[in-house]
């Protein structure tokens, strides 16, 4: 929550994304424990980790509820490929809520979004997007679920193909999806920062690119350059 509370405070009024525990695969936290596993990529991680251990989640919640109290802040769950997981983090949330307005501490209003990075999200992003106010689409693991290559691995290398026009018709499907239910969608992720697409993203509509500082002034040229969908949003997180 102290943390939580000093970003929202640094921010100054901006708009805070915090996404929920997204461990397992690249991303290991030793004390966890977490057992090895064959295919750590598609095992025990991220929203599957919140779900089986709800005190944890509900911990993190709690703290971001709290600290949404003094700013602007949302949500973000990570890992999602069913309905019923977004339907079930959704409510663990509300369960938080009341708990908070039981004891008495304030919270503000707090958005709630999902990543699409499986392709299984990204067919269903219509059902999804019934469901929450954004969808921010992780182009790591969606490229590599997607191409089933390992990212980490290089002798693959030369299979793998970021531009891929599966990967690229899974972004525009689920931008439109996003767009029809009257929500947001953003990319975050190596090919946010992939200058030789940005102007195919703008045609697309995407809402907003999530990028390393270092990333911001060369896109922000090719978005001021091209009359293509002016209003995109360009953020460093």
């Amino acid at each position: 929550f102290e943390i939580y509370k000093e970003v929202l405070s640094r921010m100054e009024g901006k708009k805070v994304i915090i996404r929920t525990l997204d461990i397992g695969a690249d991303k290991q936290v030793d004390y966890f424990k977490l057992p090895k596993e064959e295919n750590p990529a598609m095992g025990y991680r991220a929203i599957r980790i919140c779900l089986t251990r709800p005190e944890i989640f509900r911990t993190q919640l709690r703290a971001i509820y709290r600290a949404s109290a003094f700013g602007k802040i949302s949500i973000m769950f990570p890992m999602i490929a069913s309905l019923w997981e977004v339907q079930k983090a959704k409510e663990i949330a509300a369960s938080v809520r009341d708990e908070l307005k039981e004891q008495g501490v304030p919270f503000g209003n707090v958005a709630i979004g999902i990543m699409i990075e499986t392709p299984a999200a990204a067919i269903i992003s219509d059902e999804l997007a019934k469901e929450v106010d954004f969808f921010s689409i992780g182009t790591n693991d969606l490229s590599q679920y997607t191409l089933a290559i390992d990212r980490q691995n290089t002798k693959l290398d030369p299979f793998f193909d970021p531009h891929h026009p599966a990967i690229l018709r899974m972004i525009q499907m689920v931008v439109e999806n996003a767009h029809k239910a009257g929500i947001w969608a953003g990319i975050c992720g190596e090919l946010g920062a992939d200058q030789e697409l940005t102007k195919e993203f703008l045609a697309m509509g995407v809402d907003e690119l999530s990028v390393s500082p270092g990333s911001i002034l060369p896109l922000r040229k090719i978005i001021l350059e091209t009359n293509v969908c002016p209003a995109i949003r360009c953020s460093s997180f």
